[in-house]
């Protein structure tokens, strides 16, 4: 969390736990503690990588490009890049494939009804659906964010499910997965209405539409989704309407 405030990302003590059971971490150090991380969530299909971090105190001695030597040759890999990280993964062979938007603000509208709280009953059909769509099989995220404790809470439609998770602001929409975009935004006013300030992260025009109409603002400096190993990613990403997060995939 030293490294999460000194790079002012907004991850908390939860995602790191719950990267950290889904797939390896690798930390750099020296004698005075924790210089940097990777981690790497393996699915069959691709893997993830995330949480490439490295301290401003220790910039510019490779240590981002020898903390990605540990994984890059494990399978073919996928991961959300920002500006500031796209160069380094470009030089390691990655290129891109698309790019998320990221729209922040207070849902002014009602519920649609179109959505029920998901349980881990759930979790068979939804890992399923998942598949179908992202192209992960990832059963065991799953089983995760159905867990009563998680901090998650999952909604679910016919052919459609929506799960938002905490941020220091409000909450994260993600993953959001619907057969049209009409069923995509009323899922995220089913989660959305009354609930405060809401973070949507979205390669999609119309969905990008409906929340700017709304009163949400984009914030600049998305992040680019970039592909090493494989043309591109997997799944059928036409009804993948927000990642599970930018560190999932």
């Amino acid at each position: 969390m030293k490294l999460i405030t000194d790079r002012g990302w907004a991850w908390t003590p939860a995602q790191w736990e719950l990267m950290l059971e889904l797939g390896p971490g690798w930390g750099a150090f020296d004698s005075s503690g924790l210089l940097g991380t990777a981690l790497t969530t393996p699915y069959p299909e691709i893997q993830a990588i995330s949480g490439v971090l490295v301290a401003s105190w220790a910039g510019r001695r490779g240590i981002g490009t020898r903390l990605m030597t540990n994984i890059l040759d494990i399978s073919p890999s996928a991961l959300y890049a920002t500006t500031m990280g796209e160069p380094l993964y470009a030089r390691l062979g990655f290129h891109p494939v698309g790019a998320t938007t990221d729209y922040h603000g207070v849902f002014p509208g009602s519920a649609s009804g179109v959505s029920r709280e998901a349980t881990p009953a759930d979790a068979g059909s939804l890992a399923a659906l998942d598949h179908e769509v992202s192209g992960y099989t990832r059963p065991s995220l799953w089983r995760r964010l159905l867990d009563p404790a998680s901090p998650y809470t999952v909604r679910t439609t016919d052919a459609g499910v929506i799960a938002t998770r905490p941020n220091p602001e409000g909450f994260t929409v993600g993953p959001l997965i619907a057969p049209s975009v009409a069923i995509a935004c009323a899922l995220i006013a089913d989660v959305a209405a009354g609930a405060g300030q809401v973070r949507v992260d979205t390669d999609n025009i119309e969905v990008g539409a409906y929340l700017l109409d709304r009163g949400f603002e984009k914030r600049s400096g998305g992040c680019t989704l970039m592909v090493r190993g494989a043309d591109d990613v997997p799944g059928d990403r036409s009804r993948y309407f927000a990642p599970a997060s930018h560190a999932l995939g």
